[in-house]
């Protein structure tokens, strides 16, 4: 489809026809050609499922996690949600363990962020210390 798509607009442009004469406008027609037509519900749909996976560290999963939030119109309280969701039961539970819970999106980043960093370096402690 893309090779048809570039022919056809290529003989538009060498015709002098193009709608498009800036990189804007090209970039429009491919996003309007190619892109997803419902991209809000795309979006939704990535970040319920998206999960902190094993290896995966604190700074990956939130750098995951926000490149579809731009095309949602989640509320804050959704956004927050949906990124807790996503945790491993290992940080929640240390997170819940703690005598407050991080109020906003920004304070449970940095808690999150900063227990996935401590349990990085026990393990590697305890790796150091009982190789196995």
């Amino acid at each position: 489809m893309a090779e048809v798509w570039a022919a056809n607009e290529t003989s538009v442009t060498l015709a002098n026809t193009s709608t498009f004469n800036i990189l804007e406008g090209l970039l429009t027609s491919i996003e309007k050609t190619f892109g997803d037509p419902d991209r809000e519900r795309m979006a939704c749909t990535q970040l319920h499922a998206l999960k902190m996976m094993t290896g995966m560290t604190a700074e990956e999963y939130m750098a995951n996690f926000e490149m579809p939030t731009r095309r949602t119109s989640f509320n804050k309280a959704a956004l927050e949600d949906a990124y807790i969701r996503g945790l491993p039961q290992s940080i929640l539970l240390k997170v819940y363990s703690q005598t407050s819970l991080p109020s906003g999106m920004d304070n449970w980043k940095a808690v999150v962020c900063n227990l996935d960093c401590l349990q990085r370096r026990y393990a590697e402690l305890k790796q150091s210390i009982c190789p196995s």
